[in-house]
């Protein structure tokens, strides 16, 4: 499963962070860009995140917190 802070790389992450409802945080380098939150869609170029959309190649999404 997923680790805390475990940046997500691979469109298979993008897939499971969705499904189970793993909270993201946004990310630009080392610099913490946005609080996140579920995922609710994904593609190529970018991720969905409570209504706003993040260009994957501009940002890195961590995971927040992980269930148990």
């Amino acid at each position: 499963m997923f680790k805390q802070n475990q940046l997500l790389d691979h469109p298979l992450e993008f897939d499971n962070a969705m499904y189970w409802e793993i909270p993201v945080s946004v990310w630009r380098g080392n610099h913490y860009v946005d609080y996140g939150g579920v995922i609710s869609m994904h593609d190529d170029d970018a991720v969905y995140i409570a209504g706003d959309y993040f260009l994957k190649k501009e940002f890195g999404f961590r995971v927040r917190s992980t269930i148990d």
